[in-house]
């Protein structure tokens, strides 16, 4: 992520690294994404990097598959594979996985987070321990030309209480990461 497009990046970090794998969601608000989580792994985690996009998307941009993309499509038989391939994956404690469970690009604004159906089967199948981390990246430009990111980075102590209540605490953070960016003004 190029430095010359944000003024600056602040990290807020409230997690720990335990040494497991790594399964980060984040909020889906734009193309830097993908980008933002890499710089959040190579910050605080230093993990082999992996992220989930919509075949689509990829297929737009083949050279990401170097980079630890691999794909999902949607409402397709094929998500079973992609979801246990991630679970292939969160088996080494040397991976890290993204994903945006949101299923596509929103609106900063738009909020609470709904998240599709299905994807907890990752978490729910796992056979192995996983640190899951949620980050919010947050943009304001302030009184400067250039924006500023702030990336509200928070480790889960329950990642195994149910698709409902991961969604619920991803939504509860985020509230908690919004009170602390309105601080700043």
């Amino acid at each position: 992520m190029p430095a010359l497009d944000f003024r600056q990046v602040n990290y807020h970090v409230h997690v720990e690294d335990r040494g497991w794998p790594v399964l980060m969601i984040g909020n889906h608000f734009s193309w830097w994404d993908g980008f933002i989580a890499l710089r959040i792994n190579m910050k605080l985690f230093r993990r082999k990097f992996h992220i989930m996009m919509l075949e689509e998307q990829l297929r737009e941009r083949m050279f990401l598959n170097k980079a630890g993309a691999y794909s999902i499509r949607k409402s397709h038989r094929s998500m079973v594979e992609s979801f246990a391939y991630t679970r292939e994956l969160l088996s080494d404690p040397g991976n890290m996985a993204v994903m945006y469970p949101q299923g596509a690009i929103h609106s900063l604004y738009d909020h609470p987070f709904v998240f599709e159906k299905g994807w907890y089967n990752i978490i729910r199948k796992l056979e192995t321990p996983v640190q899951l981390v949620f980050y919010h990246a947050l943009v304001d430009y302030y009184a400067h030309r250039k924006p500023t990111l702030n990336l509200y980075v928070y480790g889960v102590e329950d990642e195994r209480a149910g698709a409902e209540a991961v969604e619920r605490t991803f939504n509860e953070l985020f509230r908690q990461s919004l009170e602390i960016q309105r601080s700043y003004l």
